[in-house]
């Protein structure tokens, strides 16, 4: 009966993800090309290379610090084989991407119908918003914290002292969870130890000891990974601890320069601001509502939930990181479930609401039908016109590129170039790929590459001795002059 009901909320999850696929399809597109866009590629290119060359087609990839091995690259590798197109691989992602949301909102209390609503909300705004708020629906973009986060809860549940059969899922979890997404521990962690501390008390101690032991076994599968000749960039290379340690005495000093600094940071970027205003406004309205309804153990937890968003941005302030949507989704994502569960405390139109919400998401997508196509078109003719403008040069020959242009060559082009990558200072920087593709060429200057290709016309002011030759798509193809 279980199996029956999960396949039932399955079937309706993939029913409003195909009626509203357009959404996806725009984010998609204009993902290719964007300075997303290899990082996009990279579990793709990572599953691509152990079905064509097994371990030693591996060898030589630098993963980044959230490696992503679990479960986006497990998933990739498993998914190629069914599914070796580019498109119908990343839709398949994006439809996990889309039940998480879901998952997430029902895990923590609220009912089925509304929980199709927050999942059907966040792909719409995506829709509306695909350069940001559309990373979500693409791999190697922390989607999968709500992931981790949902099955955390579930263990937290099932979780007893002298049960030992959940010790080991927890465990392997954190495992996976400090291999794979650090940024799980400043999203979401400190709601969810709130939550083991409140429903298990002393107990509590097991899973946050487990989360300690999980990081040991980390650092083994690192080195594990090394002995194969897998690379990882670990946070050493992030300088987070001399970060800390500036951003600690600053804070010491002069605290009123840490807020403000906080209050800048928020502040500066549009789009985020907007949507800190739109989650005050509807977080305090439901904290109101959970402090007059709810048990005090209830909208202790509420406020930590509410609070998630705020200890995500100070701690990226503690280590200079600047603000981006894809580290704050709960943002969007609070939005909508804080607006969900004040509709859903209204009794007279509570069953009636989420049918009237669905609709009013069909017209809106019906609206606005004919300029998703054009956006998708205006995609892929995109694409068909870089990769035009990259065949007229010959493939033999190897070109230098900085960092995005290089795998979406790789992922969409029918020959094999050999572009190797180079900062816009002319430093080698394999990061997040593989240094094998790169060959021999990887130990040559940059001034030694006869051509090449770069998405930023502003880089030709250090380059010297290079023409720019074509313009192509927001591509900027050039020759060395003396070569």
């Amino acid at each position: 009966m279980i199996r029956f009901r999960l396949l039932k909320q399955f079937l309706f999850l993939l029913v409003l993800f195909t009626s509203f696929h357009l959404f996806y399809d725009v984010v998609y597109e204009n993902h290719l090309g964007e300075g997303t866009d290899s990082d996009v590629f990279y579990p793709y290119l990572f599953a691509r290379d152990v079905w064509t060359g097994g371990l030693t087609g591996i060898r030589g990839w630098n993963l980044p610090p959230c490696t992503y091995l679990f479960p986006e690259i497990l998933i990739a590798i498993l998914l190629y084989p069914v599914v070796p197109s580019v498109y119908g691989f990343h839709l398949v992602f994006g439809f996990i991407s889309f039940v998480l949301p879901y998952s997430f909102a029902k895990q923590l209390g609220m009912p089925k119908r509304y929980s199709y609503l927050v999942a059907l909300g966040f792909l719409v705004l995506a829709g509306f918003d695909p350069n940001l708020l559309g990373q979500f629906y693409l791999p190697g973009f922390h989607a999968m914290i709500f992931f981790f986060a949902t099955w955390t809860l579930v263990l937290l549940e099932q979780w007893k002292q002298t049960n030992g059969k959940v010790w080991f899922p927890f465990l392997f979890l954190m495992t996976m969870v400090w291999v794979s997404e650090y940024w799980f521990f400043v999203n979401i962690a400190p709601f969810l130890i709130c939550y083991a501390v409140v429903h298990l008390r002393w107990k509590s101690l097991g899973p946050i000891s487990i989360g300690f032991l999980g990081l040991v076994l980390a650092k083994s599968i690192a080195k594990g990974l090394r002995f194969f000749g897998i690379g990882m960039i670990g946070t050493d290379n992030l300088q987070l601890l001399s970060k800390l340690n500036s951003t600690f005495h600053t804070f010491v000093s002069n605290p009123s320069v840490v807020w403000q600094g906080l209050v800048h940071s928020i502040t500066k970027h549009p789009l985020l601001s907007e949507w800190f205003q739109w989650y005050l406004l509807i977080g305090i309205i439901y904290l109101f509502i959970a402090l007059v309804k709810d048990h005090k153990k209830d909208f202790f937890l509420t406020l930590i939930l509410f609070l998630s968003p705020f200890i995500t941005v100070f701690f990226l302030f503690l280590i200079e990181t600047e603000l981006n949507i894809r580290y704050l989704y709960f943002l969007p994502f609070g939005i909508i479930f804080f607006s969900s569960r004040i509709l859903e405390r209204i009794p007279l139109f509570r069953f009636g609401i989420p049918i009237v919400l669905v609709i009013g998401c069909f017209l809106f997508y019906i609206g606005k039908h004919s300029e998703l196509v054009a956006k998708v078109k205006a995609g892929e003719e995109k694409r068909k016109n870089r990769m035009e403008c990259l065949s007229e040069f010959d493939s033999k020959i190897p070109g230098a590129a900085t960092y995005w242009p290089i795998k979406y060559s790789y992922v969409f082009s029918n020959k094999r170039w050999t572009l190797v990558p180079f900062t816009k200072d002319g430093v080698y920087y394999p990061w997040i790929a593989n240094t094998s593709w790169d060959g021999d060429f990887k130990n040559q200057s940059f001034d030694s590459f006869p051509w090449g290709v770069t998405e930023n016309k502003e880089n030709f002011k250090t380059w010297k001795d290079v023409t720019i030759t074509k313009e192509c798509e927001g591509w900027y193809f050039f020759r060395r002059n003396d070569l």
